[in-house]
C-alpha cells in the first residue's frame, strides 16, 4: 500500500543505496547523549558508566586512537596543570585587587 506515488524528479535525486551506518558510532553517540541525561537528571556514576561503556565500543572501531590518546597524555595532563596554575594566579589577583577596593572605600 502506498500513499502516494513519488513524482520522477524526486524519484531521480533518491539515492539508489542506503549509506552505511556503523554501529559503533551509533553506540556511542547514543551512550554520550544518555550519559548527558543522566548527569543532568543527577545520577552522575550511572552517566559515568554510561560514557566510559560508549567510548570502549567507540574505541574498538578505531583503537589507533587510543594508543595515540594514550602517548600524548602527558603532555595533555600537563597542559592542564598549566592552566589550572595560570586560572588559580588570576584568581588570587582578583581577591587582593577586591581586598585592596574594599579597603580602599572603608577607610575613606
Amino acid at each position: 500500500m502506498t500513499l502516494m506515488k513519488l513524482p520522477k524528479q524526486i524519484e531521480a535525486k533518491l539515492p539508489n543505496s542506503v549509506p552505511e551506518v556503523h554501529w559503533t558510532r551509533v553506540v556511542g553517540a547514543g551512550s554520550l547523549i544518555v550519559s548527558a541525561w543522566l548527569l543532568l537528571t543527577g545520577r552522575r556514576k550511572a552517566a559515568l558508566a554510561v560514557a566510559a561503556g560508549g567510548a570502549a565500543v567507540t574505541l574498538l572501531e578505531n583503537p589507533e586512537v587510543a594508543q595515540e590518546l594514550w602517548k600524548g597524555m602527558p603532555g595533555y595532563l600537563h597542559s592542564a596543570k598549566d592552566m589550572l596554575v595560570r586560572v588559580e594566579e588570576f584568581v588570587e589577583d582578583i581577591a587582593e585587587k577586591g581586598n585592596k577596593l574594599r579597603k580602599t572605600l572603608t577607610d575613606s
